[in-house]
């Protein structure tokens, strides 16, 4: 009878134990996953711009360690798309540098150059940005860098696509912009 009582208290201290390991991982694990709220998510782009939300995302490893190359899509907010309808452009200033130090270049109108076009959006001959992220939402993308009256910049590394041609048709559309990098 004493022998039981001593292995029910073993398997009981045992639980419990058990129990306070995982949680305690449970714990750290889930306290160092990133947000999607707020300028989490946010950190490659230049501080001008105002991201209501992550909307998409999706990057691959290049072979031979050569880097990661992907592309994030964020919905800016619903002030900063109202400057946007308002002012174009023009909202946003010409000297955009990111956290990484690099600055980018004067805003252009789209469709982007090709060589650019392959640099960062899509190219056959090896993954490039856009075509890194594997998402399904690659296409519409694809055509918003093709189609007149959207807007991108470029910092050597990265490519920021600021799609804004929707805007004055859909009053209810935030704006979106595209951020496609590689390494």
């Amino acid at each position: 009878m004493f022998e039981l009582a001593t292995e029910r208290l073993r398997v009981r201290v045992y639980t419990v134990i058990s129990w306070a390991v995982v949680s305690l991982f449970a714990i750290v694990v889930f306290a160092s996953l990133p947000k999607s709220m707020g300028r989490q998510w946010t950190s490659e782009l230049p501080s001008q711009f105002e991201i209501y939300q992550r909307q998409a995302y999706g990057s691959r490893q290049l072979p031979n360690g050569a880097g990661t190359c992907g592309a994030v899509i964020y919905q800016l907010s619903e002030a900063q798309t109202q400057k946007i309808r308002r002012d174009g452009v023009a909202a946003f200033p010409s000297d955009l540098t990111g956290p990484d130090g690099l600055k980018y270049g004067r805003w252009a109108s789209t469709p982007m150059p090709q060589d650019i076009y392959e640099r960062y959006v899509l190219n056959a001959a090896y993954p490039v940005g856009l075509n890194c992220s594997r998402g399904t939402w690659q296409k519409e993308w694809r055509a918003a860098a093709e189609k007149a009256g959207n807007y991108y910049s470029t910092n050597g590394k990265a490519l920021i696509l600021l799609w804004a041609s929707e805007l004055q048709y859909n009053p209810i559309y935030l704006a979106a912009v595209g951020y496609f990098y590689n390494p």
